[in-house]
């Protein structure tokens, strides 16, 4: 197993060279590495009905129970979806980031909600829908996400 956030961490820390000599390759390892972690606390907790005790899994239960989970498995996510999205440690892949952005935003995340209204919006591997692009966009600036010239997201025709 491991610790799903300190994979997290040092897949990013890998990625961007934060102290170390980069290594994008080894970052987006990781980084799966921490989405796979933390899909599997998540189903472990499920499938127990809440009551599990095993390491990370009873942490997360005494700290708000599923929310520390999901956060670690929604950044994680986000972050694969990055690393498609800039070409980071994998062959660019437009569709494949979308579709990480999309599962991360429509688990809450801000900032996978502003890159994916961003992709709708442009294009960018899925095709364009201005109007799917400002439903998600108006959900990022809900949760304090923003942008210049985002003033169109609220017209009545979108």
């Amino acid at each position: 197993g491991g610790c799903g956030v300190g994979m997290l961490m040092y897949g990013l820390t890998l990625r961007h060279g934060w102290g170390c000599r980069k290594n994008e390759k080894a970052g987006f390892k990781w980084l799966m590495k921490a989405a796979e972690s933390a899909v599997g606390d998540l189903e472990r907790v499920r499938s127990s009905g809440g009551q599990a005790d095993v390491g990370v899994v009873q942490v997360c239960l005494t700290f708000g129970s599923l929310r520390w989970i999901q956060t670690e498995l929604v950044l994680a996510i986000y972050e694969v979806g990055q690393c498609f999205f800039h070409g980071w440690g994998v062959a660019k892949d437009q569709k494949m980031a979308v579709s990480y952005y999309m599962v991360a935003a429509q688990l809450g995340d801000g900032d996978a909600q502003g890159d994916l209204a961003y992709c709708l919006a442009n294009g960018k591997g899925c095709k364009k829908d201005k109007k799917e692009a400002a439903r998600w966009y108006r959900a990022a600036v809900s949760q304090g996400q923003s942008d210049v010239g985002l003033a169109w997201i609220f017209k009545d025709k979108y």
